[in-house]
């Protein structure tokens, strides 16, 4: 009956579209979403005349997850009513329709096997898409208008383009003396601060501005400054802060010495040589070394000044001075904020200069190599369609929408809404004749935005939401009240302790949000259970090593246990945590305790010891010559093969040639191991090493896992060994095995991956962070240009020192620190919600004073009058009955595979290149060998770079050493052969397989052309027999370059097996 109660509840809410053209649902945690998308959309498929209304419907959310569960919910629906015998579950959905669109049994019933029919056939204009997909689809219409090229590539990895761009940028250091002094002031500012000075890291932390849209305007208007306008910012900083210090220093010598002239010392003060007398002597040295919110300083109008000890006349002398230092201080209150501001700006002014080096140096990439960064698209969009009509981006789309749903508007970036806005706009001020007005339903809870990071704007969420109309006409807004998920015990501590929690906000609309938009009815769903244990400081966990530096590990293991020991299954149990190193460290305890477990730590791939040993294995082919990769891999074989004895084993084969441990450990005969991976394709190589070091005897999907990601990645770049390893550092971290669901393993995932899901039971650790954490914060802040050496905005550091900066920094200040309280209200309402039956909650026990999770719980439950128990190392409070009251669904076990085969080189089919025979034959081999020659002779300018051409071929490990040995000596022989030696003369004019365009379009391409007195010589390459087309072809190439009017004077054949000379004039 529950998904009866669902659909009635939710039918009586639903939107009525010929009412209202907009409607606004705020949704709070669990009350029926999804459900209540489905039914509006299926209505306006009902509704429409036709079985392709669809067509005219666009339905936006933000992961591709999301677009395959919705697309799926609909075509489930459609599917179920083309039933005789409707299903219980859709029944609510079938009588809204019904009512809506007049429709009886027979006709509704046709009509949905119509629909279902048609949207299978044309599935392409199923229009349920991802944000990102759909501005893509816009921006390749307006390609051409923004100097796009026509067949450009989306760069999902934002990443990737970074790293490149930083190693870019790195490569010019020595090169480019101003960038040098860049990078070179960056380290030393780093190292001024005791932090790390590794420069690639700090510029990826920096460089995650260009990834947050909300930057982009700031971003943008640097590109138009240069260096000296960054080093001419910091050096008029500098000036301002010593004029600040030498007013101060002014002013505070002039009081000191009428104070010493008076006769009077630190012992006639208030506190002596402390407070107001250290104030003066610290203001007479220009030292801004007091905080201008000290007790003494912002009040030093009725502050105590004099001792009491003192004697008469110099307690009046003070007293008559009192106004003299309530000047001193409103000048140093107010100088000292401008000081700070000034500081902060320029900390800030070095890695910004390189920030905009490296927004220049991906320019480059992305014309180089064709492509748009993902995160680029809002801002392309909104620059390019925000003067334009709606009609005409129609046009360019080839669609035109009538109604929109947009899902998880929580999480929109305000730039996103500005692109869809004319659109959508456009549609709802229109009623065309004998058709209703369009329409749009936004569907979201501010409550649960957590992606602030990303661009989410939940303000702008709630902007919308407090206003009457939207687009000028009327808005409706519902609220779905009732939870669908959840037990009622639970239900109702979400609901206190969320609206106890959010009158600790600065934010007045964030605290009327967590007043007017959080309480939620319950369904009479009798039970849950929820325990908040406060762990004792000083408590050590029994663990067995020293591996664990907190007690949650051991604190979740006994939760776990717990809810297992009350019916749980150990599948339907998950554990949220913040951070990934959370996660790691409680899988780590969870599998010492022989506990299953699945989390993203679990199913790293680089967790897998084969892993680890093919990449240790790359590195020390990458980097034969050094000792470290060489012992790695040397370390990870002995983990593989479970080796007892590492010190001999190691000590066996550390000073061994590649060779040798080809041989050795992977019966390799012919090739070392660098030549393996230079004569076949990387991809084939790894496999045929895996194969050879027997990795495949057992299964493992996490090894299967990096074969596939290498496959991939060598079928989308430039396949080289250390572009691969450097994309593997990149990726690593994330990479990891899809999982299904383990009805005997416990899951561990993060709160953000967590949005949208729900579990039986949730167990949340590491309730201890501060109301107002957040990682360095930044934020840019208006300033007038010409002040600031031509900068209008400038860049600092968010943090409590700037309520007394000058302008609108304390403002920004406010403003960040309501959206980080705000960000860590979110983080936890969304990790208390996911639990529908019992909730698991583990904190450090803190100071009352401390404002963090903890002492907020810890208050929350005294005022509850909640009894805390007292445990081993820990107290806890319960609320409700621990006993399970939901019935066990029984899960089908994981199959696991008993065989991974993979297909090697001998059976692949592959297409054939210099490194590859063309026929199994000799006569292959001698034109392979002249192919080669013919490539390392077009590198042959002159006698002057023969040592090049020579390196060049020692490091080629497509050839064998006797090979090598050949080349070098065949090329030597051609350009010291006496009747070529002319041509080869060190100094002399030559062009190397230089194309020639003809008039047909298709090109010709002589091997060398050399300039001789103005006169050109022709030279060809040819093996085998002195054929007489090969002279045709000479002949040719001669008639060219006369109708381009170059005299030929000879022309020259080179038989480069036989060392065959054929020469000729005319």
């Amino acid at each position: 009956m529950k998904a009866f109660q669902v659909q009635v509840q939710v039918h009586s809410l639903s939107l009525n579209m010929s009412q209202s053209p907009t409607t606004f649902y705020s949704a709070s945690a669990g009350s029926g979403k999804t459900y209540t998308l489905a039914q509006d959309y299926l209505t306006l498929l009902f509704k429409n005349p036709y079985a392709n209304g669809y067509r005219r419907i666009l339905a936006v959310t933000f992961t591709n997850k999301a677009v395959g569960e919705m697309k799926e919910r609909i075509l489930d629906y459609l599917y179920k009513f083309t039933f005789d015998e409707l299903d219980e579950g859709v029944l609510g959905i079938v009588n809204h329709i019904k009512n809506e669109t007049g429709l009886d049994n027979e006709q509704f019933k046709n009509k949905a096997r119509a629909i279902f029919n048609q949207l299978l056939h044309d599935y392409s204009a199923f229009d349920i898409v991802t944000i990102d997909s759909f501005n893509h689809r816009i921006l390749r219409t307006f390609a051409k208008d923004i100097d796009l090229p026509d067949n450009f590539e989306v760069e999902l990895d934002s990443k990737r383009l970074i790293s490149k761009a930083i190693h870019n940028l790195i490569a010019r250091a020595g090169k480019d003396k101003k960038l040098t002094q860049q990078l070179v002031d960056f380290s030393l500012s780093k190292i001024e601060e005791g932090k790390s000075w590794d420069i690639e890291y700090d510029l990826q932390d920096i460089a995650k501005l260009i990834q947050n849209e909300n930057h982009y305007p700031f971003l943008k208007q640097l590109k138009g400054k240069k260096v000296e306008d960054f080093l001419g910012l910091r050096e008029s900083l500098y000036k301002k802060i010593k004029f600040a210090k030498s007013e101060l220093e002014e002013k505070g010598k002039s009081l000191f010495q009428e104070f010493t002239e008076n006769g009077l010392t630190s012992n006639d003060f208030f506190y002596k040589a402390s407070r107001v007398y250290k104030f003066i002597t610290e203001s007479a040295q220009g030292n801004y070394s007091i905080a201008p919110d000290t007790g003494y300083v912002k009040d030093m109008a009725t502050a105590t000044l004099e001792n009491k000890a003192a004697s008469a006349s110099a307690k009046d002398f003070i007293e008559s001075k009192r106004a003299d230092l309530v000047n001193l201080s409103e000048f140093y209150t107010e100088n000292c904020g401008a000081i700070m501001f000034y500081k902060n700006i320029a900390s800030s002014l070095t890695p910004l200069s390189l920030l905009n080096e490296l927004l220049h140096e991906i320019d480059k990439i992305k014309v180089a190599e064709q492509i748009v960064p993902i995160y680029e698209f809002n801002a392309l969009l909104a620059e390019q369609i925000k003067d334009e009509p709606a009609p005409f981006i129609y046009e360019r789309l080839g669609e035109r929408y009538r109604h929109y749903f947009i899902d998880e508007f929580q999480d929109t970036s305000r730039m996103q809404w500005e692109n869809l806005a004319p659109l959508i706009e456009n549609e709802l001020q229109q009623q065309r004749e004998n058709e209703e007005r369009g329409s749009l339903m936004l569907v979201g809870d501010a409550k649960q935005s957590i992606y602030r990071f990303r661009g989410g704007d939940a303000d702008q969420f709630l902007r919308l939401l407090a206003t009457p109309d939207l687009f000028m006409l009327p808005k409706k807004d519902e609220t779905l009240e009732f939870n669908w998920r959840s037990y009622d015990e639970v239900i109702k501590f979400n609901n206190e302790f969320f609206d106890y929690y959010g009158d600790q906000l600065h934010s007045e609309v964030y605290q009327t949000l967590y007043k007017k938009y959080l309480q939620q009815q319950t369904r009479a769903k009798e039970g849950g259970f929820i325990q908040i244990d406060f762990i004792d400081k000083d408590f050590e966990a029994p663990y067995d090593t020293d591996d664990f530096n907190n007690a949650y590990p051991y604190q979740v293991y006994q939760q776990i246990k717990k809810a297992h020991k009350n019916g749980f299954a150990l599948g339907e149990i998950c554990v949220l945590v913040r951070a990934n190193k959370e996660g790691h460290e409680i899988a780590k305890y969870l599998v010492s305790q022989e506990m299953r477990v699945v989390s993203g730590d679990s199913l790293l791939v680089y967790a897998s010891h084969k892993v680890q040993l093919l990449v240790s294995l790359m590195r020390m082919v990458q980097a034969p010559e050094q000792q470290k990769p060489r012992f790695d891999f040397l370390m990870a074989y002995t983990r593989v093969f479970e080796i007892e004895d590492i010190h001999s084993f190691i000590t066996t084969h550390l000073h061994q040639s590649l060779l040798e441990l080809g041989k050795g450990l992977m019966a390799f005969e012919k090739d070392d191991l660098g030549a393996a991976f230079a004569k076949t394709a990387l991809f084939q190589a790894t496999e045929q090493v895996a194969e050879s070091l027997g990795l495949f005897k057992k299964q493992d999907t996490r090894l299967q896992s990096f074969l596939e990601f290498l496959f991939e990645y060598s079928t989308g770049y430039e396949v080289s060994l250390s572009d691969f390893l450097e994309h593997w550092e990149l990726k690593k971290e994330k990479l990891s095995v899809p999982a299904a669901a383990d009805a005997d393993a416990v899951q561990i995932m993060t709160i953000h991956k967590s949005k949208g899901l729900e579990f039986p039971v949730v167990i949340v650790p590491h309730c201890d962070k501060k109301l107002d954490d957040a990682r360095n914060p930044t934020g840019w802040v208006s300033v007038k240009e010409e002040e600031y050496e031509g900068f209008d905005q400038v860049y600092i550091n968010l943090k409590k020192e700037n309520e007394f900066y000058p302008g609108t920094a304390p403002e920004i200040y406010a403003n960040n620190l309501g959206k980080v309280q705000m960000d860590q209200i979110n983080t936890l309402y969304v990790a208390f919600t996911r639990a529908r039956e019992q909730l698991y909650i583990s904190a450090e026990s803190a100071n009352p004073k401390t404002n963090n999770y903890s002492s907020l719980l810890k208050e929350f439950i005294e005022k509850k009058g909640i009894e805390l128990e007292t445990h081993n190392g820990y107290e806890s409070a319960q609320i409700g009955d621990v006993n399970r009251k939901s019935i066990a669904i029984e899960t089908e076990e994981s199959q696991m595979l008993e065989e991974y085969k993979v297909c090697l080189d001998s059976e692949r089919l592959s297409i054939s290149t210099r490194k590859g025979l063309l026929w199994s034959s000799g006569a292959s081999e001698a034109i392979q060998k002249g192919n080669v020659l013919h490539e390392y002779l077009s590198l042959m300018k002159d006698s002057s770079n023969l040592d090049k051409v020579r390196k060049k071929i020692n490091r080629d490990f497509s050839l064998s050493k006797e090979e090598q040995k050949e080349m070098k000596k065949m090329i030597e022989a051609v350009i010291s052969h006496p009747d070529l030696v002319p041509y080869y003369t060190k100094g002399i004019h030559v062009l190397n397989e230089q194309p020639i365009l003809l008039p047909s379009g298709t090109r010709l391409i002589p091997d060398r052309v050399v300039f001789l007195n103005d006169e050109a010589v022709i030279i060809d390459y040819k093996t085998g027999a002195v054929l007489e087309k090969h002279r045709s072809q000479l002949n040719k190439y001669e008639d060219l370059l006369v109708s381009m009017h170059i005299k030929v004077s000879e022309k020259v054949l080179i038989y480069t097996d036989s060392l065959e000379i054929v020469k000729w004039n005319g």
